[in-house]
């Protein structure tokens, strides 16, 4: 904690941003932009030095100087406190365990070695003549361009036992810990390289750093795999990394999804047409984890899966993990072609044209399951039943399951009661069960702000004068009103003071609101005329509310002549202040 503090003391958040968003002018008291997590012609991205936070009222995005490098780098908390400690000229003062160092140590030597050997093979297919053959593979077979070559540094692993090892150990590396870290393998007592004869693809972390390999065999010994990946080590984890999401982050600002394929190959073909927001997993199923960092980026997967039963398999696996963590989710249909690679590369134009039409997955798996079927016969709706019901057990948006149950009590001619029993016996079968986890609910704290109120306190903030106010905070009846007085009563400590001492619930709203009122306070002329007008409108509001609990108190009081007449006058203070405000003498400045 004491890190952090001193980071952000020594780091100017409007100086950071800057140097990631050259076009940040200062605009009244904030500093804005145009949002550099989306696409947008007019800025709606601001920077609050006061408060030392942004916030982009477009897409949402909000947070301190830590949290905006944690966005835009594409990383974690953690890196994100590095990288800032980095800028502030801090060294964290976290205790570092022998343990930790030596961890911290194999993993700077592991991926200098990963990023070696990347470097090694791109060479050999771009300009040794033992890489023709990869080369020739790559280009005329998969038709992967240079460009693409490049970009994802494609290498390719010749038929020699011992190249890589050479190279490696030339450069200092030690010759089991190549072994363990997956680059070379045992066989009949000697060791050798673990990639031969095959097209390397380097997989990447979202700092671009290479942490991993997938090679293609294009050899011709029949029993050897067609794939091999490096195994699991201390900075690679298969089921929580996507291939291709480092490359796909520039294309994220334009497109709020991400295409999942199961191919690496699908996704260089997709870059070399200009889609390029496209991930795949590696070597293994869709995973839960792997869904929650689609979730960190986009709102929504694009399923794209082959067109085969495992990958109608697939696709339904998918979408039962995609609804556990309620991520939106679409299917590319690819009807013609078998995989998302053979439709790029037979039908190039028709890519960019199949991901605009892309279909609820619950509406293509009604159309997949009921265009091979009689559904006017018994055995053709039993079928249907059979197939569809499990998918429909799987959504959590209650109007989406309400509206597909319908649709399919209709194709299946029954109640939609007889549904519903039908589905009961399906939730035993849910095919993401054995990723499920424990999940601790915390109950959410409801925020009550009312528009009207929350447009008030900005413009008392654009006025800037609250010890001159003849305005309480009894005219607020939503949660405006804890803000308001906070602020009244601490105008004198700076807007970052206060923010200490709002709740929690309250604090992004807090931010929007200061934000807001400091961007107003130079933009409008007749500002007192306006906070009048706004304050009689709350006042009537609190009035009608009042009179309400008035009407109540004055039958309870009835035998207390001193209480009736005390409470009579009130009422009519009410009534002539309405009529203040109805003639426009109402002033609270």
């Amino acid at each position: 904690m004491a890190d952090i503090e001193e980071i952000k003391s020594k780091l100017d958040i409007v100086d950071v941003i800057a140097s990631y968003v050259p076009d940040l002018k200062k605009a009244g008291a904030n500093y804005k932009a145009c949002c550099p997590f989306h696409s947008e012609k007019t800025p709606s991205f601001t920077v609050n030095p006061s408060l030392q936070i942004f916030k982009c009222f477009g897409c949402g995005k909000a947070g301190d100087v830590i949290k905006f490098i944690e966005e835009v780098e594409h990383t974690d908390f953690t890196d994100a406190l590095k990288i800032a400690a980095e800028k502030a000229g801090v060294e964290l003062t976290q205790n570092i365990s022998p343990r930790d160092q030596k961890e911290r140590k194999e993993k700077e030597q592991l991926l200098n070695a990963n990023l070696l050997t990347a470097k090694f093979y791109n060479y050999i297919i771009m300009q040794h003549k033992s890489g023709k053959k990869g080369l020739d593979y790559a280009m005329q077979k998969r038709e992967i361009d240079i460009e693409r070559i490049k970009d994802f540094m494609v290498g390719f692993a010749p038929n020699l036992p011992t190249n890589l090892k050479s190279f490696l150990v030339a450069k200092g590396f030690v010759v089991s810990d190549l072994v363990r870290w997956g680059l070379l393998v045992e066989r009949n007592g000697q060791v050798i390289d673990k990639f031969r004869d095959r097209v390397m693809q380097p997989i990447f972390n979202l700092k671009g750093e290479v942490v991993a390999f997938s090679g293609r065999y294009i050899g011709t010994v029949k029993e050897a795999p067609k794939y091999l990946n490096s195994p699991e080590t201390p900075v690679y984890k298969k089921n929580e990394m996507l291939y291709g999401l480092y490359q796909a982050k520039d294309f994220l600002k334009e497109n709020n999804f991400l295409i999942l394929v199961e191919g690496n190959i699908d996704i260089l073909s997709s870059h070399r047409v200009g889609v390029g927001n496209i991930v795949a997993p590696l070597g293994t199923a869709f995973t839960v984890n792997q869904a929650k960092l689609i979730k960190r980026f986009a709102e929504t997967v694009y399923f794209s899966f082959d067109t085969d039963e495992a990958g109608l398999k697939a696709l339904i696996r998918g979408m039962g993990i995609a609804e556990e963590i309620e991520l939106k989710h679409k299917v590319i249909d690819l009807t013609g072609y078998q995989d998302a690679d053979e439709l790029i590369r037979k039908d190039p134009e028709k890519w960019p044209e199949r991901i605009k039409n892309a279909k609820q997955t619950m509406d293509y798996l009604i159309e997949y399951f009921t265009k091979e079927l009689d559904m006017g016969s018994a055995e053709g709706k039993s079928t249907f039943e059979y197939k569809i019901l499990p998918c429909l057990s799987l959504l959590k948006d209650e109007v989406l399951f309400n509206h597909y149950r319908k649709l399919i009590a209709s194709l299946l001619e029954v109640s939609e009661d007889f549904v519903n029993s039908r589905i009961e016996k399906t939730k035993s079968h849910s095919p993401i069960r054995e990723e499920k986890q424990e999940i601790e609910v915390i109950p959410e704290v409801v925020t009550d702000v009312n528009p009207e109120e929350k447009y008030m306190l900005e413009l008392l903030i654009a006025f800037d004068k609250f010890q001159d106010l003849k305005f309480t905070e009894e005219n607020f009846l939503s949660d405006v009103k804890i803000l308001f007085k906070l602020i009244r009563e601490h105008s004198e400590e700076g807007f970052d003071v206060i923010k200490e001492k709002v709740p929690l619930n309250l604090q992004n709203i807090y931010d929007e609101i200061v934000m807001n009122g400091l961007d107003l306070s130079d933009k409008i002329p007749n500002l007192v005329e306006i906070l009048n007008k706004k304050a009689g409108d709350l006042r009537k509001k609190y009035h009608s509310k009042r009179r309400i609990t008035l009407s109540r108190e004055l039958k309870l009081s009835e035998g207390n002549p001193e209480q009736q007449q005390k409470l009579q006058e009130e009422s009519n203070q009410i009534l002539k202040e309405r009529l203040m405000i109805d003639k426009g003498l109402y002033k609270i400045i």
